[in-house]
Formats: C-alpha cells, structure tokens, sequence
C-alpha cells in the first residue's frame, strides 16, 4: 500500500515530541515536550525543566490525594504514612499541600463520591 506524504503511515512521527529524562533522582520522565524555538540559555532551560517536573509531582500527589479522600473521609495510617512518604519523594512542600487540600476539600464532585462512597458500604 502507498502512503501520501501526509498520511499516517502507522509511524508515531505524526505524534507531539517525546523526550525521556532522567532527573537527578534517576527517575525516567517521558511525556510531550514543548521545543523552545529560538536562542535560550542553558540554564533557562534546566530552570523551565524543573518547573514542569514540579508541576507534574504536584499533579501527581493531588491524584492521590483525592483518591484517598474520595475513597474515605478518614485516612488509615497506611494511607497517612504512604501520603507522608509522597510528600517527600514529590517535593510537595507544606504551602502546597495546605492549598492542594483545601482545594480538595472545597470539590464538590469529591465531597459527592465520598458520601456515594460511605453509604454504599
């Protein structure tokens, strides 16, 4: 079968840039990158990386986060213990978390699940 130039021939080169990195922690990272266009310093770049590896740490232990609360209002030890953990493996700091749970908290659609939750039980 012949492909056009624009075709999709089945190749992922139609897909946004993925770039794999590894933090200094040795974690992979992989996802869609936005390629700066014109001269950008070295280290305007390394400061833009940290920033989105931050954002998607906090993305992260806000998922969490509301699962746990969405799964119950009170929280096991386990689950404490594991957010605990999180915190510090995510560098969430404690003005993150105080606003991430606040928001949480304020979430409707959170609050709803929780009571779905409880009286299904």
């Amino acid at each position: 079968m012949e492909y056009l130039k624009n075709d999709s021939s089945g190749t992922d080169d139609d897909l946004p840039n993925h770039r794999i990195i590894r933090n200094s922690r040795g974690v992979l990272l992989s996802g869609p990158m936005r390629i700066p266009s014109g001269p950008i310093s070295h280290q305007t770049d390394l400061a833009d990386m940290e920033v989105q590896i931050h954002c998607i740490e906090t993305e992260a232990y806000d998922a969490v986060l509301r699962a746990f609360i969405a799964q119950s209002d009170v929280l096991s030890w386990g689950k404490e213990g594991l957010i605990t953990d999180l915190r510090k493996e995510l560098r969430v700091s404690d003005a993150e978390h105080r606003e991430i749970l606040a928001k949480i908290n304020s979430d409707d659609s959170i609050k709803s699940i929780s009571v779905l939750q409880h009286f299904g039980k």
